[in-house]
């Protein structure tokens, strides 16, 4: 099996699991008052796939997970939500990841963040990509009051990512 094949089988392994996430989280709604807050379980994946594979792939995926959710549970507008959020994430997540060694000799001059911090990071811009749609479908008077509990929901969805993905990626070997 060649090196390409074995690349487009782990994606498209990485990808099922995601939409699996995304079905299983969909039939537990956490209990709160807020629409639309999740724990982000296929994030997860997105996370790994990042981590393992670079912004392409991770990309690839996620779009992929977010068109078929929207084309089996959900709407378009649903997927617009999805996609604003999974955008801005994603692409940021990536600026952030460390890169491999840079120039020897040379300290770089802002430290790496941990894949924690990096995640959190996500999981508010996330909720914050997701605030934008809503605004510019209802306004922003409308859930201005809204933001706040994204803020947090995202961060705490984030971190409980991170530390899931940093413990998956210890077992990958990575």
């Amino acid at each position: 099996m060649s090196a390409q094949t074995k690349k487009i089988a782990e994606l498209s392994v990485f990808t099922a699991v995601a939409f699996i996430f995304s079905y299983i989280e969909s039939l537990f709604p956490l209990p709160i008052p807020f629409p639309g807050i999740k724990l982000g379980l296929a994030n997860l994946i997105i996370l790994i796939v990042l981590c393992r594979n670079g912004l392409g792939a991770a990309f690839g995926v996620s779009m992929t997970r977010n068109v078929l959710n929207a084309l089996t549970f959900g709407s378009l507008f649903g997927l617009f939500y999805s996609l604003a959020g999974s955008i801005l994430s994603l692409f940021l997540m990536a600026v952030l990841l460390p890169k491999g060694d840079s120039k020897k000799g040379k300290a770089k001059k802002i430290p790496p963040l941990s894949l924690v911090s990096i995640s959190a990071v996500g999981g508010i811009l996330h909720n914050i990509g997701q605030f934008f749609v809503a605004v510019i479908l209802v306004g922003f008077s409308a859930i201005l009051h809204y933001l706040p509990f994204l803020y947090f929901a995202g961060l705490i969805a984030g971190v409980l990512t991170g530390i899931l993905a940093k413990l998956c990626l210890k077992r990958l070997q990575l």
